[in-house]
């Protein structure tokens, strides 16, 4: 039954999108793909959590097909509604204001409803972020790996030497692994409809936290997406 169910919803929203958004679909094409296709030409003959295939003619006159990525992947076919809304939004710039299948909300519902807002660190999240901010300040000059240096009477000889050796590397190392947890969760949480302010906030928590942050953002996006099924 749950199979049939997918693909009875699958087929409302491809009938949907080709029979009322097939300006959304060219849509898609031109800005995602870079694809201009003649207009009324554009049809959606597959779907998934992270594709649409299309079929069009293009400018040419050739039929052909392109596949569109859906990124991040949705967890469900249940987040079409607000997930191609978002797609149409940033392919034209501007508001969507046609309702998808099944929807009972307007559309400025949609949007405010699938904004994303920052959350806090929790108690593993601070505990982390302490730790990074030791290790960048610590690796950052040499005088807590030092003789006579704060980490000299916690720190194993040969862990000292260790770090005193290859510091410069070791600071390198960390702050590239963790300018590059906080551009992916910015990219993630920004990619989610959250704001400007937001979008930075939760960067910093990647930055200073890692993998705490990226696993709150993940339970705050699964959160979202069971309420809109």
């Amino acid at each position: 039954m749950a199979g049939q169910n997918v693909s009875a919803m699958k087929a409302r929203i491809m009938s949907h999108m080709n029979a009322d958004h097939e300006d959304s679909l060219q849509d898609y094409l031109r800005f995602y793909n870079k694809i201009s296709a003649t207009p009324a030409s554009a049809k959606l003959v597959d779907f998934d959590v992270d594709f649409m295939k299309i079929e069009y003619v293009d400018i040419n006159g050739s039929p052909s097909s392109s596949i569109v990525k859906i990124e991040p992947p949705m967890s469900s076919l249940a987040e079409s509604r607000t997930r191609l809304i978002a797609m149409a939004e940033e392919a034209t710039g501007q508001p969507f204001h046609h309702q998808p299948p099944g929807s009972t909300h307007s559309t400025s519902d949609v949007a405010a409803d699938s904004s994303l807002r920052w959350s806090p660190p929790d108690i593993v999240g601070i505990v982390t972020a302490t730790g990074i901010s030791f290790g960048l300040l610590a690796f950052a000059w040499s005088y807590p790996f030092s003789q006579g240096g704060p980490l000299e009477a916690i720190l194993p000889q040969f862990l000292l030497e260790f770090c005193r050796e290859f510091r410069p590397q070791l600071f390198a190392g960390l702050l590239t692994i963790q300018v590059a947890e906080g551009a992916f969760v910015a990219w993630k949480a920004f990619h989610h409809r959250a704001s400007i302010g937001d979008t930075i906030l939760w960067g910093l928590n990647g930055f200073l936290e890692g993998g705490p942050a990226i696993r709150r953002l993940n339970n705050l996006l699964g959160q979202k997406g069971k309420k809109s099924q």
